[in-house]
C-alpha cells in the first residue's frame, strides 16, 4: 500500500513545473515566498467532482451529531463532494476540523471524523455547517503528525496545541477559536493576499514560510481555484503571525518532491467505514515531514504536507537578488507553457461552469434520517488492535462472585 502511494506521487511529481517564485520585493513580508505548481499538460475535460464549499451551496448539508469527533454529511447531488484536510467546518455550533481529506460519493449520507478546535463552544445537535473555511498551517501539521503516529488524533493533545498556537500568536480566544487568528491579523491579509495570484492552469502551490515548506496541490485546476484562497490563507496568516526576517532558499523547494516520495513509502491507510469505496486517504510523518494524500484510482485528488526546514532558513534581504533572477528566468522558461495552459483551462472553466450551475439536489433524496448514516470510525490498516483476552479464572470467578451478591 504505501509503495503504491509512492510509485503514485512520483507519477505525478514528474508531471509538474515549478513556476517562478512570488514574493514582496520591498521587505514588506520577507518570510513568505510562494512556488505555483504547474501540470506538464491539461485535457481537454475538467473534473466532474466539486468542492464542499460549492456543495454547500447547492444542496449538501452537514450537521452537527452533538459528538465532538463526529459529524453527518447528506449530499444530495449528482456528483461527488472533495472534503479537504483540515476545512474547518463553520456554522452556529462548535467548530470542527476534518481529520482527513475524502470524497462523498453522489446521493450519499456518511459520516466524517473531525476533530473540535474551539474548546470552550458546546455543541449543537443538528445545528448546520453553512461555510468551510481555512485551518492555520501549523495545527494542520501538527494533527496530521498526530494522525500518521497514533492513528487517530487525541483530542486533549489537539486542544493544548490550539491553545499553545493561539498563545504564541498573541492571539486571544475566549472560546479558544482557532479561527480567532484569521480574525486578529485580518488586515495583514488582506493586504499581502494581492502578492500570490494564482496562474491559469495552475494545480498547486509549494509556500516557503520562515523555515517551513507547505505543499497542497489538487487533481485539476478548476478544484485548486474554488480553494485557492484557503490554500493561501492557511500558510499567509503563518507568515504575519510569526514573522521573521529569514525564509527558506529555493534549493529547498527542489528537493521537497523526492522527499516526499521518500517519506510516502512508510505511509498508513486511514478508511472512513463510511466512504471505504470512494477512495484512499493515506498519512505519513518522517524526517521533518507529516503530510496526507487522497488518491481514487491511480490519481491524488488532495495531497497537502508540511516539511520543517530548521536551520535552513536564510535572510531574506541576501536571497532577493536570486530571487528576482530565479523569477525571470522560469517566467521566460514556462511563458509559451503558461500560455497553451490558459487557452486550456479558458474552455475548462467555461465547461467546469456549466458543469456547477447544473447540479440540482435530487428530489428522491429524502431528508436525513439518523439511521441512514454509516459508522464514522476508520481502520489504520497497519495498527490494527489485538483482540480482547479472555479473563483468567480466578478473576472470572471473582466477578461471578461479585454480581450474585
Amino acid at each position: 500500500m504505501s509503495g503504491s502511494l509512492a510509485r503514485v506521487l512520483q507519477t505525478l511529481f514528474d508531471g509538474l513545473i515549478v513556476g517562478p517564485p512570488m514574493f514582496e520585493p520591498t521587505g514588506d513580508l520577507p518570510n513568505m515566498v510562494v512556488y505555483p505548481l504547474l501540470p506538464n499538460e491539461l485535457t481537454p475535460d475538467p473534473p466532474d467532482l466539486v468542492t464542499l464549499s460549492t456543495g454547500l451551496g447547492r444542496g449538501v448539508r452537514v450537521n452537527d451529531t452533538g459528538f465532538v469527533s463526529q459529524v453527518h454529511i447528506d449530499n444530495p447531488l449528482p456528483t461527488s463532494i472533495l472534503v479537504g484536510e483540515s476545512d474547518i467546518l463553520m456554522g452556529p455550533t462548535q467548530l470542527r476540523s476534518v481529520q482527513f481529506s475524502c470524497l462523498v460519493p453522489p446521493f450519499r449520507r456518511a459520516s466524517l471524523p473531525v476533530n473540535c478546535v474551539e474548546a470552550g463552544q458546546p455543541t449543537v445537535y443538528q445545528a448546520e455547517f453553512d461555510r468551510a473555511e481555512a485551518c492555520p498551517w501549523y495545527v494542520r501539521s501538527f494533527k496530521l503528525d498526530q494522525l500518521a503516529k497514533h492513528g487517530e488524533p487525541h483530542q486533549h493533545r489537539i486542544w493544548d496545541n490550539i491553545k499553545s498556537y493561539l498563545k504564541g500568536a498573541d492571539t486571544a480566544s475566549s472560546t479558544q477559536d482557532v479561527r480567532a487568528v484569521f480574525n486578529n491579523y485580518g488586515s495583514d491579509l488582506n493586504d499581502f493576499s494581492h502578492l500570490f495570484p494564482p496562474m491559469p492552469g495552475q494545480t498547486g502551490a509549494v509556500a516557503a514560510v520562515g523555515q517551513d515548506l507547505f505543499i497542497e496541490l489538487f487533481s485539476d485546476p478548476e478544484i485548486l481555484e474554488d480553494r485557492y484562497d484557503q490554500v493561501l490563507q492557511s500558510a499567509l496568516v503563518e507568515a504575519v503571525a510569526h514573522p521573521t526576517r529569514e525564509v527558506t532558499p529555493v534549493e529547498q523547494v527542489e528537493g521537497l518532491m523526492d522527499e516526499l516520495v521518500a517519506v510516502s513509502r512508510d505511509s498508513k491507510l486511514v478508511q472512513n467505514r463510511s466512504l471505504h469505496d470512494s477512495g484512499r486517504s493515506l498519512v505519513f510523518s518522517s524526517k521533518g515531514i507529516s503530510g496526507s494524500a487522497l488518491i481514487s484510482g491511480d490519481r491524488v485528488i488532495h495531497l497537502s504536507a508540511h516539511k520543517r526546514c530548521w536551520g535552513s532558513g536564510r535572510p531574506f534581504a541576501d536571497q532577493v537578488h536570486d530571487l528576482t533572477l530565479d523569477q525571470n528566468t522560469r517566467e521566460e522558461q514556462v511563458q509559451d507553457h503558461a500560455r497553451q495552459l490558459g487557452r486550456i483551462f479558458s474552455k475548462r472553466k467555461k465547461k467546469y461552469r456549466s458543469f456547477k450551475e447544473s447540479l440540482i439536489p435530487s428530489v428522491a433524496h429524502q431528508s436525513m434520517e439518523e439511521e441512514d448514516y454509516a459508522d464514522d470510525d476508520y481502520t489504520d490498516v497497519n495498527d490494527e488492535a489485538p483482540l480482547p483476552r479472555p479473563l483468567s479464572a480466578p478473576i472470572h470467578d471473582f466477578f461471578i462472585r461479585l454480581f450474585r451478591h
